[in-house]
């Protein structure tokens, strides 16, 4: 090993871009599924336990495709869609 440095280098710059990659794509699952961190949690030890789910729908999903282009371009009248449906 000429260069020790260099190659401590790569490794970290590449298991960095590892962990980045694997955080963008869970990210991007839960804007195509349209959920937060927290409801994706509480619905896996929901399953976990084998309780029951009160609701296993999320109104708020409309499809992958709908769904990410609401996330990068967002309208704010359909935001609250949900609730004037439930009224």
């Amino acid at each position: 090993m000429r260069y020790p440095h260099l190659v401590v280098s790569l490794v970290a710059i590449f298991s960095l871009a590892v962990i980045l990659v694997v955080f963008t794509v869970y990210h991007l699952v839960l804007a195509a599924t349209n959920q937060t961190v927290n409801e994706r949690y509480k619905r896996s030890y929901m399953s976990l336990s084998h309780t029951a789910l009160k609701s296993t729908s999320n109104c708020y999903n409309r499809g992958i495709l709908l769904n990410l282009f609401e996330e990068f371009f967002p309208l704010q009248h359909t935001r609250f869609q949900c609730l004037q449906k439930t009224r």
